[in-house]
């Protein structure tokens, strides 16, 4: 295939949040954490392949090969805990792919490290970022419901009963509340605080 010819579909943000709830009614409900690795092996049937090196190797955490079959990691990445919530918006990343972009992916052919290599070197950088933005917000709408999300700050808001929280601005408190939110929805902070964008403002 001829990269160089990739030619993302234009997705905003409403058309991606309609294709998450399609998947999350079929695939899950609205209980949080959402269970990435059951939806992608029980459900979707596809493998997670731990590969020792392959972080270095690609500087990727995960990649879904076209086939559909398997997501390759990085083995140590997969075994360190520290590293859990990381990998479950990189798996739900690659679910992104699948569902947004698999006629594209298809006719991508990856099937090995060295396949993926001539498509970064070779696809049209803002048709990349395209194809990656879309599946980050796919990941973020998936693994933060934003309804969910907003019952959880008041939660959260409400057990604290901090006065002091009333005056600081929005993007301390939003910095405040990253910590106990990646924890409800096992995400990293930074997820979190980008989520946060997304309902206050």
């Amino acid at each position: 295939m001829n990269y160089k010819n990739v030619y993302a579909p234009y997705l905003n943000n409403v058309a991606i949040a309609e294709k998450v709830e399609i998947f999350r009614k079929k695939f899950w409900d609205n209980s949080i954490p959402v269970e990435i690795e059951d939806i992608i092996e029980l459900k979707l049937n596809i493998s997670l392949v731990p590969i020792p090196g392959f972080l270095k190797l690609t500087n990727m955490d995960a990649l879904l090969t076209s086939d559909w079959e398997c997501i390759y990691v990085d083995y140590s990445e997969y075994l360190d805990d520290r590293r859990y919530n990381r990998l479950r918006f990189s798996l739900a990343h690659e679910i992104g792919h699948y569902v947004m972009h698999k006629q594209i992916y298809s006719n991508f052919g990856i099937k090995t490290l060295e396949d993926y290599y001539k498509l970064y070197k070779d696809i049209p950088a803002r048709q990349y970022g395209y194809l990656e933005c879309q599946a980050n917000k796919f990941a973020s709408y998936l693994l933060i419901p934003r309804e969910i999300l907003a019952v959880e700050i008041e939660k959260e808001l409400k057990d604290k009963n901090d006065p002091r929280l009333q005056k600081i601005d929005r993007l301390t408190l939003n910095s405040y509340l990253a910590k106990p939110l990646s924890k409800i929805f096992k995400v990293s902070e930074e997820a979190v605080v980008i989520a946060l964008r997304d309902i206050t403002p």
